[in-house]
């Protein structure tokens, strides 16, 4: 398999906002006598590229190749085309995007990549292992599409179109030979990760006329692009908007999206795209970027037109399989772990993002936060362990860690911090926990070791640590930073000595236990003061500092009732609803479920009133939010001042509300490779649940039904798991290890 550094590029020129410059094509004409026994082609796009043989387009999946900083490292993708070839004249044709080789948007540092440049290719046939030519051999024309930005829009002009531009018989007599592009400096590496492939379309389930053109639902929210076809007037031009909500049912709007100051045209340039007709019928599927929405807003054609024309959302989305699934019969639950679902879904291209609208960052918090519940629904460790090679490429040589991954600059000064950097720790642990696969713990150990010796150096001269963003997008009260920082700092730890005793680091998992005592005894003296009889924690008595205090351990095994009762007293003054941030959501609805009870965590999880989860699945929520914000209408009458906390209507960090479903309510507590505890909690809210994880040895399968003061539970164990059970409090049941197979356990409630 060759790797060819020759890079080369059609048009030099970077496109910009100012200066469109259309995406180019590229093609080569060959000859074979015979098709080979093996015709193998390796095909780096920097950025975005698509792959044809003979006019078919045999891409892997969409916005390929895997998107990395490019002098981190630099992937390719391995096709075999012989099924594709003819005896005699062959054609292989490549177009390219800008992918983020040209992005200009003026935050995130996208404008000042070092290796802003046009986009390139490199390229490497052989047959039967023997190599046959590179990407010198290509003539480069440009395209139909005029204009394409990674976080903005395209530009496409169909009257430009070159028919069967891919395909034999075509005479590319006036196209233009390639020209050298540099080579980036990065590790060439194999893409291992799952292509980003589609995994629904759907049409729209309502049409009307806005105030300035024909507004389409889909019904839901997700990440992809769309299919148009449409007749008009040759030149005719129209626009399409697309975005998750419309602003009183007359236009769609993504100015919510940007909190920072960007000028009107790259605002206005935001998931909004320009196409102009042929006259003839024509499809538009723009393919080099892609948007996060629910509505599409045409603009441009006629009533006649918009009752004809044929509009498709795309979904698409990493293509791993489902590795589990969770129903109740509560209604409310179930379209809450659908709005996960879809969440998780539109935020994986590639890796974890932040938003498919906006950012289209890779943060590395979001992806702690919610790494749990990701691997209970979806077999997508190996995607996680690509993108963690790229974290540690990332790591500086003091152990520091960016916000984002892949980032040149951006994120070192701002934007990280204990719980993002948590990243490095959570999931590697998280993937060996559920996988029993310890090569991301390999991996990462190294990298591990010089993160803790970083974080030591951040701690103050009372043992705390405050480096870092907060408990982030708190409803009401803020939790000092001094507060969730140093407790995330205590998990690090932890989570380090488990990764090093996994891997046998014996002498580095003493090390960070011995980390993980100082950091607790100076939490416990500066904030906690048990010394001090239920003495006020003053600006640190919140809900977050309590439940994440119990749940991380900071507090002893006989203070643990004082500390309940504290947290009940603060859950009764917010009136029984959120009022916390990221961060503490990942561990609130253990804590309360654990500690206080299931009917009071799912009583606040689905109150009608806000903030709750339920209370935002009435302004028809399909994808979790960024943030708890009210408004009084729907996704498609949202007020015309949106406010300020409405920076995006489809985020997963908030999920691990699933993994909660799936611990509690299923009773599937995987502690450990192939170890399972059953310990089902039983609410008066459900009584019925049925809930899958599929492990490499076969699916768990569990079925809980409850009727009264009793619960029956069938469970079928696959072969190689170790399940035991697990009563809950006030509940017993004579079960205690589980067989392979069918079986059956009943819990009685006691008195």
């Amino acid at each position: 398999m060759i790797f060819s550094d020759q890079f080369f590029c059609g048009d030099s020129r970077v496109c910009t906002l100012q200066r469109h410059i259309p995406a180019p094509l590229f093609r080569h004409s060959f000859h074979i006598d015979t098709i080979p026994a093996s015709f193998e082609v390796t095909i780096c796009g920097l950025g975005v590229y698509e792959l044809f043989v003979n006019g078919k387009r045999i891409t892997k999946g969409y916005l390929a190749p895997y998107r990395s900083n490019p002098n981190h490292f630099v992937y390719y993708d391995h096709y075999d085309i012989t099924p594709y070839l003819d005896a005699g004249e062959n054609v292989v044709g490549i177009a390219l995007g800008n992918g983020i080789m040209s992005s200009e948007m003026p935050v995130w540092g996208a404008d000042k990549y070092p290796w802003r440049s046009a986009p390139c290719f490199a390229f490497a046939a052989e047959a039967d292992g023997k190599f046959l030519f590179d990407g010198s051999v290509f003539v480069t024309h440009g395209s139909e599409v005029t204009f394409n930005d990674w976080h903005c829009t395209e530009s496409i002009d169909a009257r430009l179109a070159i028919k069967n531009w891919n395909d034999t018989g075509f005479d590319d007599s006036s196209w233009e030979k390639v020209s050298p592009a540099r080579e980036p400096s990065g590790e060439k590496k194999l893409c291992t990760a799952e292509p980003v492939k589609e995994y629904d379309r759907r049409k729209p389930v309502k049409m009307w006329q806005g105030e300035r053109g024909f507004i389409f639902d889909f019904g839901i929210s997700g990440a992809g692009t769309y299919l148009l076809k449409i007749k008009g007037e040759c030149g005719q031009q129209i626009e399409v908007y697309t975005s998750d909500c419309v602003i009183e049912g007359k236009k769609i709007t993504n100015r919510n999206l940007y909190c920072w100051s960007l000028t009107d045209k790259m605002a206005d340039n935001v998931q909004h795209d320009h196409l102009t007709l042929s006259g003839k019928p024509d499809e538009f599927e723009p393919r080099f970027t892609f948007r996060g929405f629910r509505f599409a807003e045409i603009t441009g054609i006629t009533q006649e037109q918009a009752q004809s024309l044929d509009i498709t959302f795309i979904l698409f989305s990493n293509g791993f399989a489902t590795a589990g699934s969770f129903r109740c019969d509560n209604e409310q639950i179930n379209r809450l772990q659908q709005c996960v679902i879809q969440s998780d879904r539109s935020n994986f291209i590639h890796f974890p993002l932040d938003c498919p609208q906006r950012e289209k960052n890779g943060w590395t918090g979001d992806a702690a936060l919610s790494c749990e519940q990701l691997l209970l629904n979806f077999d997508c460790a190996n995607s996680l362990l690509v993108w963690l090679q790229n974290i540690c490429k990332a790591q500086r040589d003091d152990g520091s860690l960016p916000g984002i991954v892949p980032t040149h600059t951006w994120g070192y000064d701002w934007g990280s911090g204990p719980a993002w950097d948590n990243v490095l720790f959570e999931l590697p642990w998280r993937i060996y926990v559920y996988t029993g696969n310890d090569e991301a713990i390999k991996l990462c150990a190294p990298h591990m070791l010089k993160y803790l010796c970083y974080m030591q150096s951040k701690s103050s001269d009372s043992g705390l640590y405050a480096y870092g963003l907060e408990d982030w997008l708190p409803v009401n009260v803020h939790t000092p930073l001094c507060v969730t920082d140093t407790i995330i700092c205590r998990s690090i730890a932890d989570t380090a000595e488990k990764c090093f005793w996994a891997v046998g680091m014996h002498q580095e998992a003493q090390y960070a236990a011995s980390l993980s005592k100082e950091i607790k005894q100076a939490f416990r003296k500066e904030i906690l003061r048990p010394h001090e009889y239920d003495g006020p924690l003053g600006a640190n008595d919140t809900v977050a500092t309590h439940a994440m205090a119990i749940y991380y351990g900071m507090y002893e095994e006989e203070e643990l009732p004082s500390a309940i009762y504290k947290l009940k007293c603060r859950i009764k003054q917010t009136g029984g609803h959120i009022d916390f941030g990221a961060l503490c959501n990942r561990v609130f609805w253990r804590v309360v479920g654990e500690h206080i009870g299931m009917d009071e965590a799912l009583d606040m999880m689905l109150s009608e009133t806000y903030p709750s989860f339920a209370a935002l699945l009435k302004n028809g929520m399909t994808t979790l939010w960024e943030g708890f914000e009210y408004f009084e209408g729907d996704m498609a009458h949202v007020p015309a001042e949106i406010p300020q906390g409405f920076w995006s209507f489809d985020h997963h960090f908030w999920g691990d509300i699933s993994a909660f479903w799936y611990r509690y309510l299923a009773g599937i507590r995987i502690d450990g490779p192939g170890r399972v505890e059953f310990a089902p909690m039983f609410s008066e809210r459900v009584k019925n649940v049925c809930a899958e994880h599929v492990f490499a040895e076969g699916t768990l399968r569990v079925e809980i039904d409850r009727d009264g003061n009793s619960a029956h539970c069938r469970i079928s164990v696959p072969r190689g798991i170790s399940v035991r059970v697990n009563s809950p409090r006030g509940w017993a049941s004579d079960a205690a290890e589980l067989v392979c197979g069918e079986n059956e356990v009943v819990f009685s409630k006691l008195g």
